[in-house]
C-alpha cells in the first residue's frame, strides 16, 4: 500500500454475486454511491486526508457543548493513564520545530479533549514496529493499546490477553466511523471477530490500492496512430510498438513495452506488476477466497492462473516485457519510466503522485492517460486488497477499553476540522500518522470514486465547490489549473490525473474478488505457509522467464496441495 512512499505516508457500495466461471470466485460488483455518504479520511500520497462532510465552522457554543456530552467524544471525570507504542521515528525530523512524536499539538488536543495522560513505552522506526511488539507479546509486556496485525490479533485473542471489544464500538464508534464500517456490509467487523467476538477495532481502508490500471503515454499512442487499450490484446500490441517505433523519437531502440518487478502479483498495491493480466484470465492469485460454491479456495493454484502464466510466458518469449524484471525491485522499473524510456505503466489510481509525476518533471511532454483491462468476459473484475488489514487492541484489564474509540473518533475530526477540531499543519497529510497517538484510520471504503464524481460535477457546473472541505477544495483549484494549463504545473496533474481522471474510471464501477476474512487469519499461522508461498513465487517467477515450461505448473500445483496446501485449505473450510 503505499507505506513505502515518500515520505513513509500511509494510502488508501452495491454488492451482488457474480459468477465468473465454475472455478472461479463469486465475484462483488462495486458502483460507486451516488448518494453522499458519511464521510471518513483517505489517505494518498501528497494529498493526503481529503474529505469531509460539510461542517460549519459557525455552530453555535451550544452546538459544541452537545457533541462533547456524547458518548463517543465525553470526557472521563478523572485523567485516564495510558501506555502505548508507536512506530515512525524515522521520520520524527518531518515534525515542526519544537514538536516530537510525543509532545505535539494534535496529541494535547486528544490529551486534553477526553481527560487522558498518554505516554509511550516505545517508539522506533516503522520498520522495527512488528517485530517489537513481536517480543511484548512473546514475554508478556504489552501497553494498554496497540495496533496490530491479523496474525498478531489471532496470537492475543488465543491468550485471552486483550478486552473483547463488542460491547464498545457500536456505542462508542461516532457515527461516521460507525457508517464506514456498515459500507463494508460487515466485512471489516467480522475480520475482527474471533469465536463469536470483536476482538479489535478494525481499520477501513479505501480501496485506494486496487483495482491495478494501465497508465499509458497518450503522446506515444497518438504519434503512432494508435487506439486505447481496451483488452490484454490491445496492451501487448501497444507494448511492441512502443518497442519497435521509437515512439521518443531519438532515433535509437531504447524504449521498453511491459515494466515488472521480481514480484509480478502483490495485492493490494503493485507497482509494474501483472496483476491486471491474471484479473484479465479470471486469475486470483495470492488470494484465499470463496468460489461460487461457497468454498474457500487458492486463486495461485487454479486453472485460470496457469492460462495467465501462459500468455505472460509468451510476452516475455517475444521481448513484449523488461527482460531483466525478475531482478528489479519497484525503484529500477521507476527509473525507466522517470527516464522517460518507458510508456506503459501499472499500477494503482494514485501513481500520478508517484512515480509518474517524475516522468511529467522530466518531460511536460509525457501526457500520462489510465484506463482499466477488461476481463475474458469483457467486463472489469479485480484482485482486491481486504477492507482491513490492522486493529486497535486493548490491553486485557485496561480499566477503559472505550478510550481507543475516543482518540479514534477525535483523529478522525483533526483529519477533516470536524466538531471545530484545530487545523494546526499546512503539511498535515505528510505528518498525520506522526502526530496521532494511534495512528489508524477507520475510512470510506469508496471515497475515491465518490470524490472523483464530486470534482466531475464541479466542473460540469452541477455542484458548488464552496461546499467542498478546505482540503477538496485546495484540490479542485489543482484541477482546474491542470485543466487550463495541462503538465504546466506537475502537482497540479498529478492531483488532476489521480482525483479526477483515475477515479472516474473506478466510478463507472468494477468486480471485485478479496480475500475471505477469517481466511487471512488463518494462513500466517501455518507452519507450512513460508514454505508454499516461497514455492508459488519460485514457480511464477520460472514460468515467466521460460525458466520452467507452461506445464511446471501443473507440477506446481501438485507439490502445493502436498506439502501443506490441502491441509491448510481443509482448516478454512472447517
Amino acid at each position: 500500500m503505499f507505506r513505502k512512499l515518500l515520505p513513509k505516508i500511509l494510502m488508501l457500495v452495491t454488492m451482488f454475486a457474480l459468477v465468473i466461471s465454475a472455478c472461479a470466485p463469486a465475484a462483488t460488483a462495486t458502483v460507486a454511491p451516488t448518494e453522499k455518504p458519511a464521510a471518513a479520511p483517505t489517505e494518498a500520497p501528497a494529498a493526503a486526508p481529503t474529505e469531509a462532510p460539510a461542517a460549519s465552522p459557525t455552530e453555535a457554543p451550544a452546538a459544541e457543548a452537545t457533541w462533547r456530552d456524547t458518548d463517543p467524544y465525553k470526557a472521563f471525570p478523572e485523567k485516564v493513564t495510558m501506555v502505548l507504542v508507536k512506530g515512525g521515528q524515522e521520520n520524527a525530523a518531518l515534525l515542526p520545530e519544537g514538536e516530537s512524536i510525543e509532545d505535539n499539538r494534535a496529541l494535547k488536543y486528544i490529551e486534553d479533549t477526553l481527560n487522558l495522560d498518554i505516554t509511550f513505552s516505545w517508539v522506533v522506526p516503522s520498520d522495527a514496529y512488528s517485530d517489537k511488539l513481536n517480543l511484548g507479546i512473546a514475554s508478556g509486556d504489552i501497553p494498554d493499546v496497540m495496533i496490530v496485525d491479523a496474525q498478531q490479533l489471532e496470537q492475543l485473542a488465543a491468550a485471552d490477553a486483550i478486552e473483547d471489544m463488542t460491547p464498545y464500538i457500536e456505542q462508542f464508534a461516532n457515527k461516521d466511523l460507525m457508517e464506514n464500517y456498515n459500507q463494508t456490509k460487515g466485512a471489516a467487523l467480522a475480520a475482527a471477530t474471533v469465536n463469536g467476538k470483536v476482538m479489535g477495532i478494525p481499520n477501513v481502508q479505501p480501496q485506494a490500492d486496487a483495482p491495478i490500471m494501465v497508465f499509458v503515454r497518450q503522446d506515444w499512442l497518438t504519434k503512432l496512430g494508435l487506439e486505447a487499450p481496451k483488452t490484454v490484446d490491445d496492451v501487448e500490441a501497444i507494448a511492441k510498438a512502443f518497442i519497435e517505433q521509437d515512439p521518443d523519437g531519438n532515433g535509437e531502440a531504447d524504449t521498453f513495452g511491459l515494466t515488472g518487478t521480481m514480484n509480478p502479483v502483490q495485492v493490494p498495491s503493485n507497482l509494474h506488476g501483472f496483476d491486471a493480466i491474471f484479473n484479465a484470465y479470471g486469475s486470483f492469485p495470492t488470494l484465499f477466497y470463496k468460489n461460487a460454491e461457497g468454498k474457500v479456495v487458492y486463486g495461485s493454484v487454479q486453472p485460470e492462473t496457469k492460462d495467465a502464466l501462459a500468455r505472460l510466458a509468451q510476452m516475455y518469449t517475444d521481448g513484449i516485457i523488461d527482460p531483466e524484471f525478475a531482478t528489479k525491485d519497484t525503484g529500477k522499473s521507476n527509473e525507466i519510466i522517470a527516464s522517460g524510456k518507458g510508456g506503459i505503466m501499472m499500477g494503482p489510481w494514485w501513481i500520478p503522485w508517484w512515480p509518474l509525476n517524475d516522468s511529467v518533471t522530466n518531460d511536460p511532454n509525457a501526457d500520462w492517460q489510465p484506463f482499466l483491462v477488461q476481463d475474458k468476459n469483457g467486463k472489469y473484475t479485480f484482485s482486491m486488497g481486504g477492507y482491513t488489514y490492522s486493529y486497535v487492541v486493548v490491553k486485557k484489564g485496561f480499566a477503559h477499553p472505550e478510550a481507543a474509540l475516543k482518540i479514534l473518533n477525535i483523529q478522525n475530526d483533526l483529519s477533516y476540522g470536524l466538531n471545530d477540531a484545530p487545523q494546526y499543519y499546512p503539511n498535515f497529510n505528510e505528518i498525520w500518522n506522526l502526530l496521532f497517538p494511534v495512528p489508524f484510520l477507520i475510512e470510506q471504503p469508496y471515497v475515491v470514486e465518490r470524490m472523483g464524481r464530486e470534482y466531475n460535477e464541479a466542473v460540469d457546473g452541477k455542484l458548488d465547490p464552496a461546499t467542498f472541505s478546505e482540503a477538496m477544495k485546495l484540490e479542485f483549484e489543482q484541477i482546474k489549473t491542470d485543466m487550463a494549463a495541462p503538465r504546466a504545473d506537475v502537482p497540479s496533474w498529478s492531483t488532476r490525473m489521480a482525483r479526477l481522471d483515475a477515479a472516474l474510471l473506478l466510478a463507472q464501477g468494477y468486480n471485485e474478488v478479496r480475500n475471505d476474512p477469517a481466511a487471512a487469519r488463518i494462513y500466517p499461522l501455518d507452519e507450512n505457509w513460508p514454505s508454499l508461498k516461497k514455492m508459488e513465487e519460485e514457480a511464477i517467477l520460472q514460468i515467466i522467464t521460460g525458466a520452467q515450461p507452461v506445464d511446471y505448473f501443473d507440477t506446481f500445483v501438485t507439490q502445493w496441495y502436498d506439502n501443506g496446501g490441502t491441509a491448510l485449505l481443509e482448516k478454512m473450510n472447517k
